[in-house]
């Protein structure tokens, strides 16, 4: 698979990971609890993922005991990142969740500065400063209430923007030769386990899945469990954990759009600006990469 290639299934990833905020506004609208639809997502995709998975049991042989353990790191950074930002949604206005929640953008490179000590480039910084302005202005910040601020709010926003910086950085490092639905499955596996300290499974016996939660589960895993997981798998080995980062920058754009077209949300002049400067964002961090290889080749 060639670096475009691998750069479109990141942004797939973080693509669907932008749809699952409208849909689960709709599942909380038809009734159902954070814990219910939380649990019964992670719960679905460790299902269908070990399901998919055993079809490629040879590639368990392939895995050893570091890359299981790297998978179930990368598993707790998923349910960390979901707890984390489900408490700071509770606790602050949307927009300043989700601008918390952003600052992966940048914590990703400062990853990346302390394990390789690689000082961003030009391009790089550029494709930062542009999606960080895009944000602010894609989640009208500007216009966001300011006296409903909570100090712990904004730390667990910051904490969610932590892990899910390290989740898309340490999936570099996942094996590329293994099958994604194998990898994606462990993660899966570990995420789920992880989850039910946090939201108990309470939905298996109280009734929500015959009342229709069953549906959400299917959506909302497959958008935020299934999918990323083996998108990110098959393309960060490829494109690196700190181009990751700018690329998965993609789910803010694509949340808005998803809230304006399926929610009927407002969304202001200033709000299209800034989803325009994160696109442009990741294509000049891409074009300006791929330039880069082509003139060290020639």
């Amino acid at each position: 698979m060639n670096r475009w290639m691998a750069s479109l299934m990141v942004l797939l990833g973080g693509a669907s990971y932008g749809l699952i905020s409208p849909v689960v506004k709709m599942a909380y609208e038809d009734g159902f609890t954070p814990g219910d639809v939380t649990a019964s997502q992670y719960v679905f995709a460790a299902v269908a993922l070990v399901v998919i998975a055993l079809f490629r049991v040879r590639d368990f042989k392939k895995l050893s005991g570091k890359d299981v353990r790297l998978l179930v790191l990368l598993g707790l950074c998923s349910t960390g990142t979901s707890v984390t930002y489900y408490l700071a949604l509770s606790m602050l206005p949307a927009s300043m969740a989700i601008v918390m929640l952003f600052q992966f953008v940048w914590v990703v490179m400062l990853i990346d500065y302390i394990v390789t000590r690689t000082v961003p480039n030009g391009p790089k910084w550029m494709a930062l400063v542009m999606v960080v302005i895009g944000t602010m202005l894609a989640v009208n910040l500007v216009g966001a209430d300011w006296s409903a601020v909570s100090p712990l709010g904004l730390l667990y926003g910051f904490l969610a923007s932590i892990t899910y910086s390290l989740f898309l950085y340490f999936y570099s490092r996942v094996r590329s030769d293994v099958s994604a639905w194998v990898n994606s499955s462990i993660v899966a596996v570990a995420s789920t386990v992880a989850v039910s300290f946090v939201f108990p499974p309470t939905f298996l016996w109280n009734g929500a899945l015959g009342d229709g939660l069953w549906l959400w589960a299917i959506l909302i895993g497959t958008l935020g469990q299934v999918l990323p997981p083996v998108f990110f798998n098959i393309g960060i080995p490829k494109v690196g954990g700190s181009l990751a980062g700018v690329l998965g920058s993609i789910e803010l754009p694509v949340a808005v759009v998803a809230a304006y077209l399926v929610l009927r949300e407002t969304v202001v002049g200033l709000q299209w600006l800034g989803i325009v400067m994160i696109l442009v964002g990741i294509v000049v961090s891409e074009l300006r990469l791929q330039r880069r290889k082509v003139e060290s080749s020639v």
